[in-house]
């Protein structure tokens, strides 16, 4: 009963916020959309963060720059709460961002701490499409500064992630393979140990999303996600709900 009311309340906020939504595109030319994922664990490029979560997600954009924030709360024991805020510009094929990360589960977990132990993340991204007709997405992102960003010395460990992934369709199922790989030792952030160069993130997605009628822009999704690590030795079967407008 309990989930069922959060997803009943979500999709009336939602529907609410679609239509605004729409409107103010309309009548200026900047886009503001929302929306929230429901999914059994969270799991952060290959790695296991926390349990069943709710992800609520909201965006502006004006035409190529978009600001977002991102969040994710585990709602079994609200152990773990995250909350990312990313400035992005497209350019073409090319998306550029710089992203704020913050995470519990440091030493000073006080999110407006910006001295030694802050537990914040400045993390710089780029993404490559060739082209629609080549199903190919390069990814490539970095930390810049923070200072829980070490490596296995307790130096700073510019933490790195690289990835090549695979969109396809079979049908009217959207479906994504990739593979993602950690260049050296970043252990504080992608719990490395004493690694260098490893494969952390292989992965297939699968899903499906359904426009709804009377609702504007509204839709309802639904998604599975099979997420190895070979460095880890680990393996995580997902699935979800995801309601955006």
């Amino acid at each position: 009963m309990k989930h069922i009311t959060i997803i009943g309340t979500i999709a009336l906020l939602c529907h609410t916020f679609a239509i605004s939504s729409a409107e103010a595109q309309n009548s200026s030319g900047i886009a503001v959309d929302g929306g929230c994922d429901i999914t059994s664990a969270y799991i952060w490029r290959g790695i296991h963060t926390a349990g069943p979560s709710l992800q609520p997600t909201m965006s502006l954009s004006a035409g190529n720059f978009s600001v977002s924030a991102w969040g994710s709360v585990d709602f079994a024991s609200t152990d773990y709460k995250e909350m990312d805020l990313t400035l992005a510009y497209e350019a073409g094929p090319v998306t550029l961002s710089l992203t704020d990360l913050y995470w519990t589960g440091h030493a000073d977990d006080r999110y407006f701490s910006v001295g030694a132990s802050s537990p914040h993340r400045i993390e710089a991204g780029i993404v490559w499409e060739p082209s629609p007709k080549v199903p190919l997405i390069v990814s490539w992102y970095t930390i810049l500064f923070g200072a829980a960003d070490v490596n296995a010395k307790g130096k700073r460990a510019y933490a790195s992630y690289f990835e090549l992934a695979c969109p396809f369709e079979v049908g009217t199922v959207e479906m994504k393979a990739g593979v993602g790989m950690v260049p050296w030792n970043a252990a504080a952030t992608y719990a490395s140990g004493n690694r260098g160069f490893y494969v952390q993130n292989v992965y297939v997605s699968v899903g499906k999303s359904w426009n709804i009628p009377d609702m504007q822009t509204f839709t309802f999704g639904l998604f599975t996600q099979l997420i190895w690590n070979p460095a880890l030795e680990d393996v995580n079967f997902v699935e979800g709900i995801s309601l955006c407008m």
